[in-house]
């Protein structure tokens, strides 16, 4: 999860997944496994693609893509990138499981009357002080474990729905993805 912290950078994935494969362009779409940042990459020569791969974006030499195109919003992934993307939030959740359970840990008030935690769907108010108590008593350490502490079904699922919103719409806050008008921003995070 990431927040402005004044004199900190942007926030960056080193690492992605492959959304789309423009092959007229030789460029690909990819989606960050951290912040969820949409991006587009140019391929480098000979090297093919398949959606749902796994590639490094990050600084220094990257094997399949070479130079970083542009930020991407939601509205310019053709639809069929569109179709795939609930499943491989799914996907990315899962594997990262120890990085985003930490917002079960460390989620904060947003302003005096609404929490993080209640912008996750199937988080109300009662929800999110079970939350909150549980996590006083013991950090999380897996779905499993806030599943059955707090009662709230399925919260990888919650998280997917928040991102695909976050990564979809103009939300008024962004708790899990960075979002492409923030990233362009010229202000360091």
């Amino acid at each position: 999860m990431w927040r402005y912290v004044p004199g900190r950078r942007k926030p960056h994935d080193s690492w992605a997944y492959v959304v789309y494969v423009d092959r007229f362009k030789r460029s690909v779409h990819v989606l960050g496994d951290r912040y969820f940042i949409l991006m587009e990459f140019s391929l480098r020569p000979n090297v093919e693609l398949m959606d749902g791969d796994k590639i490094y974006v990050g600084k220094g030499q990257r094997k399949e893509v070479s130079r970083f195109l542009r930020y991407l919003s939601y509205d310019d992934l053709p639809s069929t990138a569109k179709f795939g993307l609930e499943q491989l939030v799914t996907k990315i959740l899962k594997e990262n499981e120890k990085f985003f359970v930490e917002f079960f840990n460390e989620s904060v008030p947003i302003t005096p009357r609404l929490h993080q935690l209640e912008l996750l769907p199937g988080v109300g108010k009662k929800t999110m002080m079970k939350i909150l108590e549980e996590r006083q008593k013991k950090r999380f350490e897996s779905y499993e474990d806030v599943e059955r502490r707090t009662g709230l079904k399925d919260p990888i699922r919650s998280l997917a729905q928040r991102v695909i919103e976050e990564l979809s719409g103009n939300e008024k806050y962004y708790i899990l993805v960075a979002p492409k008008k923030l990233l362009e921003e010229e202000v360091t995070w």
